[in-house]
């Protein structure tokens, strides 16, 4: 099966970028696991249109995190185009290496991983939002003006010179909310203003040291100072995307919230 995956603009090589992007020992599905994925690519796409917006964060759990009190990993936009079609803009780690790309992708290609869970979290900002996104959304100028290729797993939200991938999607976000937004240096000021909270989490010292010396894509000189003394760090999760996204989002009545608030709703697929 062709892989419905595009780079964004010209000069970047495509890859195949996968839901566990770090990955790229591709092994091909059965049958079996593509029928699978395939319906509930159909079922979410229905999930979507059962309301107006033409525009969604979607958010799923692409690793399991749950020794580090986290649930959600991954986030990117959903946009319908005038087809009926869905894809999704999203950042992507290429293969475990400290670089990202920024990919469009069917519905099909973002749960065509080995998810830890299927469930979605859908989120629906508000119609002001919607049209700003869309002019962005539109704009390679203006999604690479947000993005950088230094990727950092643990990436700090507010300063330094990596991004991982929620941070890109934060930063388009915070553009949304301000024209005057220009740089990602103004974006991440917006978030900070706006009270954007990032998840903090605890690592070990061995857990550092491992990472300095084995992983490509994992650094810790940009994070505070007090943090890392407590042995801490605080990085843009899909939780945190959650969480802020949905002050910005309507509350939708008729479906599954979960604990996540009625702005956020949760596809059991």
């Amino acid at each position: 099966m062709k892989r419905l995956t595009f780079a964004l603009w010209l000069g970047i090589a495509p890859i195949s970028a996968l839901a566990d992007s770090t990955n790229c020992h591709y092994n091909a599905p059965s049958v079996e696991d593509i029928s699978a994925t395939m319906h509930r690519a159909q079922l979410l796409k229905q999930e979507l249109e059962r309301q107006p917006e033409t525009i969604a964060v979607l958010v799923r759990q692409g690793q399991d995190m749950s020794s580090r009190d986290l649930t959600w990993s991954h986030a990117g936009y959903a946009v319908r185009h005038s087809n009926g079609d869905w894809h999704i803009f999203h950042n992507l780690n290429i293969c475990g290496t400290a670089s990202s790309s920024l990919y469009i992708q069917g519905l099909y290609e973002f749960l065509a991983d080995e998810l830890v869970n299927q469930n979605i979290a859908i989120l629906r900002p508000r119609a002001e939002l919607v049209e700003s996104l869309k002019d962005i959304l539109r704009s390679p100028v203006k999604l690479n003006l947000f993005h950088s290729r230094r990727y950092n797993l643990i990436a700090w939200p507010f300063a330094g010179p990596y991004q991982n991938s929620n941070g890109w999607l934060l930063e388009i976000f915070a553009r949304a909310n301000d024209a005057q937004i220009w740089s990602r240096n103004d974006a991440r000021r917006w978030l900070k203003k706006a009270n954007y909270q990032p998840s903090v989490v605890n690592v070990s010292g061995l857990e550092k040291l491992g990472a300095k010396l084995f992983a490509s894509n994992i650094y810790t000189d940009d994070q505070p100072d007090e943090f890392l003394s407590q042995g801490k760090v605080g990085l843009n999760s899909g939780d945190s995307v959650i969480h802020f996204i949905s002050r910005y989002s309507r509350p939708v009545a008729d479906c599954e919230h979960q604990t996540l608030g009625n702005a956020v709703c949760v596809f059991l697929p």
